[in-house]
């Protein structure tokens, strides 16, 4: 990663003179700092870059290579590099092409005396063939998080410098080499955005120029907006139908007026070059080869335009590949200024032409379809009506009439929306028997076990001092029972006898209930023997039977079961929630209170017990598939809406059966879409009605409460 450099301190390099170099070093700093700084193009910058670099240090030679797009190495810009002398030993240009290589490669700077070798990779010697010692910074730029190498400074230094004046020198070099990386870095950011710019208008280009099939709108897009992206003064639009060349639109000119002296040269002029069928280019020297009819044309136009530079490009459509004619429109591009590079311009002209020209063809095209026969007929019917307006009322009128007579007559089906998900039949929740903590999951999401499996553990001190009290009492009872009879066995008076049977009666009642509670409290919460603190929570029976070929198994439906650790809860609080996945579904429906009276309407009106309900499953969403609504499943009770914010009228839970026998095979739910959860979007179908009160009944609804029954 490169950085910005500092200037050296006062240990500079001494010059031969005798005298230090710092203020030229200073100086060659500040230089550098405000060319790279600078947006000047990258062949002036390497090449002034270069000068003050060498200044700095008075370096006889020096050269800058930058990488290609294909990954060489490239002389940029070098000053004095034959004085260096690289082809004055055989082999010296290769072994010095080596050593650039390793440079380029390695990405390190380096520091080579005069003859000096790096060693020889692949057969070839890496060294200096010069009596001159080199000096080689990289040029580092990061791309990606990534650092590459784009490029070498390489300087020539003079070999009677002592061997810190020479490492002070490439430490120089390294800090200049930075303040390339800076540029370069810098430019490719303009590059990127200037690109980034150019796609953008593009592309609104094109949306543009497509979005109408009126030749006369697609050719004022293509001249204001194309004139934009072109970067020229004037841009004109000119079409081709029959025999005659129409100028469309000029850019900036809201109107194009055809008489005046300008258009009617310009329309003879791409009247000429379409007949000539060549693109014309005009840089300000006239071209004595061009056809006379359209160097005349050219000659009666710049007399009027004074263009610097223009550019008539016919626009030839991929379909007229074959046919023979003229292309059906053009392009007249103008600069009234002398360009400094005129290539740019006519690049984006062809960009530009290229995308005009389907929309212009596209445009003309149908402009030129006759449509007499189809019109014809229309327009003999307007006129029997009076006129136009009279013929829109018309129609206006039976179409308002035909759409209330239907709205009125005929049937429609009339849906209630629902929104639910799936879930299992059988399901159950999980709670805990008493207040606790949560200490462990011995299941995780998704994992399927046997009735009975242990599912977590907890911990309740109260439970483990209760536990512990019953035990200690237990103990204490047995203790003094034991001791009750051995006083029994020992006493012979006939009273104290009775008297110690009935205590012992009485202990061991005691005795029985306490154990028998201790014993109870244990069970219950299944608490562990040696520390009752710690009771664990196993998983319920099934509360229905159904045959299956094995045992049946519960699954844990919840998936962030494992966020509840160390948690305390409850009895009322809900651990997990279990299903059994592999038995059958139904959908939670969560039918809004305002739909509710239709669905009820409709068992009676239809004489059923179930409606048939239309779902799209959110992971299936280009299927339909069918369930069905019993009666008995659509409960009587309207409750808030608690999972939905936005919902703040209450809903009736009800719940669809998937696997009815009058749902066919081919509208059942599939197994793979069986995932807890998962919404759906129900539409419960309640017969048919007129179309206008099935279309809109939440809207008559509201009318006859709001209004009708106001009054």
């Amino acid at each position: 990663m490169s950085t910005t450099p500092k200037p050296p301190s006062s240990d500079a390099p001494e010059l031969p003179d005798g005298r230090r170099g710092n203020r030229k070093i200073d100086e060659a700093f500040e230089e550098v700092a405000r060319l790279a700084g600078s947006d000047v193009p990258p062949t002036n910058f390497f090449q002034d870059f270069l000068a003050k670099v060498m200044a700095g240090i008075e370096a006889p030679a020096g050269a800058i290579w930058l990488r290609t797009p294909q990954g060489f190495l490239q002389l940029q810009c070098q000053t004095n590099i034959q004085s260096v002398n690289l082809d004055k030993h055989k082999g010296g240009r290769q072994s010095h092409n080596e050593l650039l290589r390793q440079a380029f490669q390695m990405g390190k700077q380096m520091l080579l005396e005069p003859y000096g070798t790096t060693g020889i990779h692949d057969g070839l010697p890496a060294g200096n063939p010069t009596e001159y010692v080199i000096l080689i910074a990289p040029v580092v730029v990061e791309n990606a998080g990534k650092t590459e190498v784009v490029g070498l400074v390489e300087v020539w230094q003079e070999p009677r410098w002592d061997a810190r004046a020479q490492r002070l020198c490439l430490n120089y070099l390294v800090q200049m080499a930075g303040y390339a990386s800076n540029y370069v870095r810098t430019q490719q950011g303009r590059k990127l955005a200037g690109q980034e710019q150019l796609w953008t208008q593009l592309e609104s280009f094109a949306r543009e120029i497509h979005s109408s099939l009126d030749p006369t709108r697609v050719s004022y897009h293509v001249a204001n907006e194309g004139r934009r992206l072109i970067g020229c003064d004037r841009l004109s639009v000119a079409t081709f139908e029959g025999r005659k060349c129409k100028i469309e639109a000029v850019s900036g000119s809201d109107v194009v007026e055809k008489r005046s002296n300008l258009i009617v040269l310009m329309r003879a002029l791409v009247d000429a070059v379409l007949k000539w069928g060549e693109k014309l280019v005009y840089t300000g020297a006239k071209d004595e080869s061009l056809p006379p009819d359209v160097l005349v044309a050219l000659d009666d136009y710049l007399a009027e335009s004074n263009s610097k530079l223009l550019v008539v490009q016919p626009l030839r459509d991929e379909r007229q590949k074959d046919k023979p004619g003229r292309a059906r429109s053009a392009l007249l591009m103008e600069s009234f200024e002398t360009p400094e590079q005129t290539e740019p311009l006519i690049s984006r002209m062809e960009v530009v032409g290229r995308h005009a020209t389907t929309a212009l063809y596209n445009a003309v095209e149908l402009r030129r379809i006759p449509l007499g026969w189809v019109w014809k007929p229309i327009a003999m019917v307007q006129e029997g009506l009076g006129g136009k307006f009279k013929a829109i009322m018309t129609l206006v009128i039976a179409a308002v009439v035909g759409l209330i007579l239907a709205m009125i007559f005929v049937p429609y089906p009339l849906s209630m929306d629902a929104n639910g998900q799936l879930l299992p039949l059988e399901r159950q929740k999980v709670y805990s028997p008493r207040p606790g903590r949560i200490l462990d999951f011995t299941v995780e999401p998704n994992s399927s076990f046997y009735p009975g499996q242990q599912l977590a553990r907890m911990e309740d001190f109260e439970l483990g001092n209760k536990i512990k009290g019953l035990a200690e009492e237990v103990k204490s009872l047995s203790s003094y029972l034991q001791q009750l009879k051995a006083q029994t066995s020992s006493v012979k008076d006939d009273t104290g006898r009775y008297r110690l049977e009935s205590e012992t009666a009485k202990t061991s009642g005691q005795l029985e209930a306490k154990s028998k509670e201790m014993d109870d409290l244990r069970s219950i919460n299944n608490a562990e023997t040696k520390e009752p603190r710690f009771f664990v929570l196993r998983a319920p029976e099934f509360r229905t039977q159904r045959a299956t070929k094995g045992p049946r198994q519960w699954t844990v439906l919840d998936a962030e079961i494992r966020d509840k650790l160390n948690m305390y809860v409850k009895p009322s609080d809900p651990i997990m929630r279990l299903g059994d996945t592999q038995g059958p579904w139904e959908a939670e429906l969560k039918v809004p209170q305002k739909h509710i009276g239709q669905v009820l309407r409709a068992y009676t009106e239809l004489g059923t017990s179930k409606l048939d309900v239309d779902l799209l499953v959110t992971s299936a969403p280009t299927r339909k598939f069918r369930g069905v609504l019993l009666r008995d499943k659509l409960s009587g009770e309207a409750m808030p809406n608690r999972d939905e914010h936005n919902e703040s009228a209450p809903v009736v839970m009800g719940y669809v059966s998937l696997d009815d026998p009058s749902i066919p095979e081919d509208l059942r739910v599939p197994p793979e879409l069986f995932v807890s959860g998962v919404e759906v979007h129900a539409k419960v179908r309640c017969g048919n009605r007129a179309m206008g009160y099935s279309l809109f009944y939440g809207l008559w609804e509201f009318f006859y409460e709001k209004v009708v029954f106001f009054f």
